[in-house]
Formats: C-alpha cells, structure tokens, sequence
C-alpha cells in the first residue's frame, strides 16, 4: 500500500530505507576493510606502539574468526539491501524505487 507523501509513514519509509543503504555501506566497507587486513604487519606494528596492540587485540578476535565475521557480515548487508526496495515501494512508484534501489547499491556497495 502506498503511503500519501510526506506523510508520517511515507517519512518513516524513507528513514527506513536511508539507514538501510547506510548499513549496507557499512557492511560493505567492513567487508572490504576486514578482510584485507595483513596479520602480520598489524602484529608487527602493534608490538611497537602499546597503543596500537589494544586495538590490534580486539581487531585479532574478529578477523581470527573470519567466516563468522564474513557471514555476519554478508548476512546484515544482504537483509538491509533486500529489506530496501520493500520499504521504497511503498513510498515511491516501482520504477522509482528500483531505480533508486540499484542506483542506491551500485554506489554503497
């Protein structure tokens, strides 16, 4: 059902879909940065600075885990990006909102 626009629905339809793209950007950008990390540089480096080896602790549980860290990943970018065009649908017309939705992806992702 189409919601009026500029009404409080259609709003929070567009919110929806807002910090649905901005989550899928993060997830996309974790992806990317995660799995790229060197392990051993980021040891290296983190046995010169004490700073550094805090972070690095943390960042080391995550990336030492990588498959639950790429599905959780994975899994959370994908609910947003097909969670997106439901909630644009009912804001704009379809061809809008597939418009938008690809446009949208294509420049997050």
């Amino acid at each position: 059902r189409k919601h009026e626009p500029y009404s409080f629905d259609w709003w929070i339809d567009m919110t929806v879909s807002f910090w649905c793209l901005v989550i899928a950007g993060i997830m996309a950008g974790l992806v990317v940065g995660l799995a790229s990390i060197d392990h051993l540089t980021l040891e290296i480096a983190a046995k010169k600075n004490a700073k550094l080896a805090k972070s690095a602790k943390v960042i080391f549980a995550v990336i030492n885990n990588h498959h639950w860290m790429l599905v959780t990943l994975l899994l959370i970018n994908a609910a947003c990006l097909e969670t997106l065009p439901i909630y644009l649908n009912k804001a704009v017309d379809e061809l809008i909102a597939i418009a938008i939705a690809v446009i949208g992806v294509l420049f997050i992702g």
